[in-house]
């Protein structure tokens, strides 16, 4: 009988451990149902607000190609005298489009998104300073520039002016040379004709000697046979005879020195002309080198003045290139200034929307009132997951400052969009861990009633047993809490494992996955929290220094466990 008993007694620890063991399984099965009809209610939410982002970024991209391609039509055609009113006309209308992309983009679903999370503009307002530090370089940059092109303008001027100087001068020096060669031509002219002039009395001279030779040696013939014919008999014609010969010699020796005369005038004249030839010669060959240097010196500025030519239009086209990125630069802060606008009316209704969702959270708090215990860990909770949305509203307004400028960076819509993709499977994953969870619940649950029908037949349990009980529930209790935390620390491991597998060298922070997406413990976790990166520091609670989860930490798990504990000790009592 005392044996019966003892066995008896066993069998109800035993079936008690079960019963309670089982009891803190459902409560936190029954905390992963809740978390996985969270995860459902914002799955459908993020496929919506996927689909939208991505159908304003083709948006955006299409609007980038329309602008691009006006732009380079009108370029193309400007230099044609192509009047631009129908490019101007263009350019409204995508001016237009773009607005009512922007609307879109801050309409009321964006808004709704940007309400759950809010935003900060901080990095926006880094970077508009920054755009604005580097327009201001560029503007001294301009500045720099177009002192440099004055002074090139001025040397230009300077170098046309000392090129004109130089250019008179050498026309009038070669003007000069010009009148000093038409005047020894002219002086020159008379002495060739005076040259030819003695050359033609030279021959006169010469004729005239050959005429006298030849009538000398007609007087000697006719002399000589007259002599021969009258010798004789003309004795007294000898003396006739000898004066006529000597008249003729001496006629003869006159006409040799006037030859004679003549030609040493003649080779005077000559040599003078040759004298005064070669010296206007080598005047002429002076003039010409002259007139090379001239022109060469004349070809030198030339050339000086095309390359000075050629470098002001260098430096007017790096100025126009300098004055189209200063545009660009402009526009930019122009688009810049209208999207921090915007961005502070997002702001504005972001902070309204959390008002309404803090007054909500005041209302739920009042409503739901639970023990002591659990009520100081929902608390704590609360904070961290407070602290947790101010780092994601944080991370928001990097993800709306990488949704501006959709329309130049495609990449980063590429990334995102693969990033919600994973982000969907890691859901699916957690939707599909949840069921089986749910599954394994309700064949427990079954259990746990047949555990329960088995302990309403047992009797009272001894002062004894309830102590044993007691510490073992507290021991298994324990024995869980080391378990969830070192889960914990695994689950931690592979969110930094899979954050640096998952991260890309050009990747964009908002563009980044959260850690540990797609665990089992992590579906209450939204998907659409992977927009932005989250420092691990303050997605920690401050009671435990556990990851911030609305559901899965080690402080809850141990409240929900706590509680099961004392609620079966509770009606094992009442019992």
């Amino acid at each position: 009988m005392a044996k019966n008993t003892t066995n008896r007694h066993y069998s109800l620890r035993k079936l008690k451990t079960g019963t309670a063991s089982v009891a803190v399984a459902l409560t936190v099965v029954g905390a992963g149902l809740v978390a996985g009809q969270t995860v459902r209610a914002d799955h459908s939410d993020l496929v919506a607000e996927k689909q939208r982002l991505e159908d304003l970024g083709q948006k955006f991209e299409r609007l980038k190609q329309r602008s691009e391609l006006y732009l380079q039509q009108y370029y193309d055609n400007k230099s044609n005298g192509y009047k631009g009113d129908w490019y101007v006309q263009q350019l409204k209308m995508l001016n237009r489009d773009l607005e009512q992309a922007y609307n879109e983009l801050s309409g009321e679903a964006h808004k709704d998104a940007l309400g759950k999370l809010g935003i900060d503009n901080a990095d926006l307002k880094a970077k508009i300073t920054e755009l604005e530090k580097s327009v201001e370089e560029k503007n001294d940059v301009l500045s720099q520039i177009k002192k440099e092109l004055e002074e090139a303008e001025k040397d230009i001027q300077f170098g046309r002016e000392v090129h004109a100087a130089d250019l008179l001068r050498h026309k009038q020096e070669i003007a000069e040379k010009e009148n000093v060669i038409s005047k020894l031509n002219g002086e020159l002219q008379p002495l060739k004709q005076k040259v030819d002039e003695t050359d033609r009395n030279l021959q006169q001279e010469k004729q005239k000697v050959l005429s006298l030779e030849q009538q000398l040696a007609v007087t000697k013939e006719n002399a000589k046979k007259d002599f021969e014919l009258a010798a004789l008999g003309h004795q007294l014609a000898d003396k006739e005879y000898n004066a006529k010969i000597a008249e003729l010699e001496s006629k003869l020796a006159d006409a040799k020195k006037d030859f004679e005369l003549a030609a040493l005038g003649h080779q005077h004249a000559h040599n003078e002309y040759q004298a005064k030839l070669a010296e206007k010669d080598g005047q002429i060959k002076q003039l010409e080198e002259q007139k090379q240097i001239l022109d060469a010196s004349r070809k030198g500025t030339a050339r000086d003045l095309e390359a000075v030519r050629q470098a002001k239009k260098a430096t007017e086209a790096e100025l126009n290139n300098l004055k189209a990125e200063l545009a660009k630069v402009t526009e930019q802060k122009q688009i810049l200034d209208a999207s921090r606008k915007g961005t502070a009316r997002d702001l504005e209704a972001v902070r309204k929307a959390k008002a309404q969702v803090e007054a909500a959270l005041k209302q739920l708090e009042e409503q739901n009132k639970i023990s002591e215990a659990s009520r100081k860990g929902l608390r704590r909770d609360l904070d961290a997951s407070r602290e947790a949305k101010k780092q994601v509203e944080k991370d928001l307004a990097n993800l709306t400052a990488e949704l501006d400028k959709v329309k130049e960076e495609k990449q980063i819509s590429d990334a995102s969009r693969q990033g919600l993709r994973r982000d969907l499977d890691a859901s699916r994953e957690a939707k599909k861990q949840v069921e089986k969870a749910l599954e394994e619940a309700n064949s427990k649950l079954a259990a746990l009633e047949k555990l329960n029908k088995e302990l309403e037949e047992s009797k009272k349990l001894t002062e004894k047993e309830k102590a044993e009980l007691q510490a073992k529930l507290e021991a298994e209790a324990k024995a869980l809490k080391e378990q969830l935390a070192k889960q914990a620390e695994e689950l931690a491991k592979l969110r930094a494992g899979k954050a640096s597998d998952s991260q890309t060298p050009d990747a964009k922070p908002g563009n980044k996955a959260v850690p540990g997406k797609g665990q089992a413990p992590q579906a209450g976790t939204k998907p659409n929290q992977n927009k932005a990166p989250m420092k691990e520091t303050k997605r920690q609670l401050p009671s435990t220094g556990e990851a911030a989860n609305p559901f899965f930490t080690a402080a809850a798990l141990t409240v929900m466990a706590t509680a099961g504990v004392a609620a079966v000790v509770k009606r094992k009592e009442e019992n």
